[in-house]
């Protein structure tokens, strides 16, 4: 195989592995909005949407796999390593997970949490956590829109 031909499987296989990130993240922030105005449903409902959108990480994981794995590759076959608008992107795709694990998996706790437990104070309890989820993927969508925008520009 070419190195042109190697470049573009890479390049197919990042901009898939984007997309299922990206896609995923998109679904969560929508859902976790539409979460929040079913709170005064019953808990039941409530706590089978989180179910749901809790079981989308399996998408991210693999989008994350491939774009990670895509990436090595390509950063390989181009040797872009040293340039400033990879290293600001690095950096920026660094804070993704690292976000996803200080701040996303911790209110995704709290949820999950005060959804077990038998207080009839749930509805009050879970505003806060899922309002911080909302802001949580909000975040995370502007850093992957920063990211294709490094991408594309190359600033530097």
């Amino acid at each position: 195989m070419n190195s042109l031909r190697l470049l573009q499987l890479l390049l197919v296989f990042h901009l898939a592995g984007l997309t299922l990130m990206a896609g995923t993240t998109a679904v969560s922030f929508v859902s976790f909005k539409r979460l929040a105005k079913s709170m005064t449903g019953n808990i039941d409902e409530v706590s089978h949407d989180f179910k749901m959108v809790s079981g989308l990480s399996g998408l991210l994981i693999l989008g994350g796999i491939l774009l990670v794995s895509s990436g090595v590759g390509l950063l390989l076959l181009t040797h872009a390593y040293g340039q400033l608008w990879f290293q600001v992107k690095m950096g920026v795709v660094a804070t993704l997970p690292l976000n996803g694990f200080l701040f996303g998996a911790r209110q995704e706790q709290k949820i999950k949490q005060i959804l077990s437990a038998p207080d009839g104070q749930i509805h009050r309890q879970l505003r806060q956590p899922i309002a911080n989820l909302r802001t949580f993927y909000a975040i995370q969508l502007f850093l992957f829109l920063t990211v294709v925008i490094l991408a594309v520009t190359r600033l530097g």
